[in-house]
């Protein structure tokens, strides 16, 4: 079946697993495209723009995702999780004389929001979207980890810095899309792995420095095998100093441009499309998500089953239609993190209810309708009339319009992944944020006088007050993170956090993908003196320089 945006005015298609899928959760197809469904959500979600603010409670100065001149009350995390306030004092009741959504906002626009959103954390204030966190500092997406730095993504790892999308791991630096790694340093899509430098796509290998796809290796540069003294005196040339490590940088740039590469970094999945899959079944257009099972038009999920269109989707979710943000949820359309509950619609930061329509910040509870408790008679009584509601105004089983999400659309982690601009973003219907974060200007250590090796750094580097290279913006050094650049032998980065995450980003493949064939005409493989035939899904587009392979010829060209 085919359908025609209506923000984007593109073509899309709507699989007939979707219709079932519509069916089962009781909505209707969706009126806008992958792409324009995806952008609503990530809209709601600002992970890293931080402003500095007074609480409206305590009156105590705070970070917070909200400017002070935001419409929004905002506590601080001790004085939204206080018996100080109830949620349920700003209940409305339903006006059908409204629509759904303006009554809506009304609440949005009344009841108090976190500053920053994060769970059962120790010493990790300046978190977001975490969760269980200990001696943690400006990580996101981020859960059960110990003494990580400056990442997105992070689960269930520790001392870490300056990474992304890692898992199970210890040690590592400037690392992006590991698994079950050990002291691994500027390395990618490596698993299972130790003492990996400038490596790609590794497996089961430790002491190497720029190997791409080498499985078993130990000892090697280039993926061959050298003696201990020879890997030894290779990796000193390349710690000698900060530029060095730059020269290194860039080498491995041009290394993995001419290597050959999966057409989507999947393991253990089977008859699904997307990149960056692990132990996947059944699904189109997933990216970064682990056990999804029969789960389509997703991202950053982990551990969830039979639900579309969800992004930072964890734990046991189920039966679940277009969510940003949840922990255990089942049964639920239309929300923004939502935890631990059953049955919402159209519900914001709501934990542990269960059957509720526009609720936000409610704690605990069942049968609301805009914060306001119900029988369960009365509660489907107002449901019914609130659908036949929005079923003529056209907005029924449709996500939160742009103009509810609470950030600018260059806040939010949509901007991470739909590169549009301030004019594009208000065609749209989303906000933009004009106000500049951070100082400039304030330096006490210019660039040209950084040091260049971490052994001439001394600890009065705590006091000064340095400069990013690419944006300009004043950074400091925490005492955590230089205890780990000496530990770990590296300089001192000559860039903010924003531009080393972004440096990050730009390594990885984007959300989209493209139909393409095997580039593989080996004669020594099963397709013999012809072309390799097979056609796949891949996020590589056409334009990229990597030599593209399927899974078949892959895997006997690594194995």
């Amino acid at each position: 079946m085919q359908s025609n945006c209506q923000t984007c005015k593109k073509d899309f298609e709507i699989r007939k697993e979707d219709l079932i899928f519509y069916e089962q959760v009781k909505t209707v197809p969706p009126l806008y495209c992958p792409d324009c469904r995806a952008m609503r959500r990530l809209a709601f979600r600002n992970e890293r723009t931080f402003y500095r603010r007074k609480c409206d409670l305590c009156k105590k100065d705070i970070i917070s995702l909200y400017t002070d001149d935001s419409p929004f009350q905002v506590y601080c995390h001790e004085c939204w999780w206080s018996d100080n306030w109830d949620p349920k004092s700003f209940a409305q009741d339903y006006d059908s004389n409204k629509t759904f959504f303006e009554q809506y906002k009304e609440l949005q626009r009344k009841v108090p929001r976190l500053a920053l959103m994060m769970i059962n954390s120790v010493r990790s204030e300046y978190t977001n979207g975490a969760a269980e966190n200990k001696d943690c500092y400006l990580i996101f997406a981020a859960d059960y980890n110990e003494d990580c730095m400056y990442g997105r993504l992070i689960q269930r790892s520790k001392n870490c810095v300056d990474c992304a999308f890692i898992y199970d791991s210890e040690l590592c630096y400037e690392c992006i899309d590991t698994r079950e790694s050990f002291k691994c340093m500027y390395s990618e899509q490596c698993q299972a792995s130790s003492d990996l430098l400038f490596c790609y796509n590794m497996r089961n290998s430790n002491n190497c420095i720029f190997c791409v796809n080498g499985r078993n290796l130990s000892n090697a540069i280039l993926n061959v095998k050298y003696t201990k003294e020879e890997y030894g005196k290779k990796k000193a040339e390349i710690f000698a100093n900060y530029e060095s490590i730059e020269a290194a940088k860039k080498e491995f740039a041009e290394l993995k441009s001419k290597t050959i590469v999966k057409y989507a970094s999947q393991v253990k999945c089977h008859n699904v499309t997307g990149d960056y899959l692990h132990n996947c079944y059944d699904g189109v257009r997933v990216f970064d998500s682990s056990d999804a099972k029969n789960c389509s038009y997703m991202g950053d999920a982990e551990d969830v089953i039979d639900s579309m269109d969800c992004n930072n989707f964890y734990y046991k979710d189920e039966l679940c239609y277009n969510i940003m943000g949840a922990l255990q949820c089942s049964k639920s359309k239309n929300c923004a993190f939502v935890f631990y509950s059953n049955e919402l619609e159209y519900c914001e930061n709501c934990h542990n209810v269960t059957s509720a329509i526009g609720c936000n910040a409610v704690r605990k509870g069942e049968y609301m309708i805009l914060n306001k408790q119900y029988s369960k008679e009365e509660y489907c009584e107002i449901k019914n009339q609130i659908d036949e509601q929005m079923k003529q105004e056209g907005t029924y089983g449709q996500y939160f319009p742009p103009e509810l999400a609470p950030f600018g659309f260059n806040e939010t982690l949509g901007y991470d992944y739909y590169k549009i601009t301030e004019k594009e973003a208000k065609e749209k219907g989303f906000k933009w944020q004009n106000q500049t974060t951070g100082t400039f200007g304030k330096e006490t250590i210019s660039e040209k006088n950084m040091p260049k090796t971490i052994a001439e750094v001394a600890e009065d580097i705590l006091k000064e007050i340095l400069v990013c290279t690419d944006c300009k913006k004043n950074f400091r050094i925490t005492k955590s993170e230089l205890d780990f650049y000496t530990r770990m032998n590296i300089p001192l980065p000559h860039k903010d956090f924003e531009c080393r995450h972004k440096d990050r980003m730009s390594k990885r493949n984007p959300r989209q993908l493209w139909h393409r064939a095997c580039m593989c005409e080996l004669k020594t493989h099963q397709h013999g003196t012809e072309k390799c035939s097979n056609e796949f899904e891949t996020s590589y587009s056409p334009d990229r320089p990597e030599i593209v392979y399927c899974e078949t010829c892959y895997q006997q060209e690594v194995s």
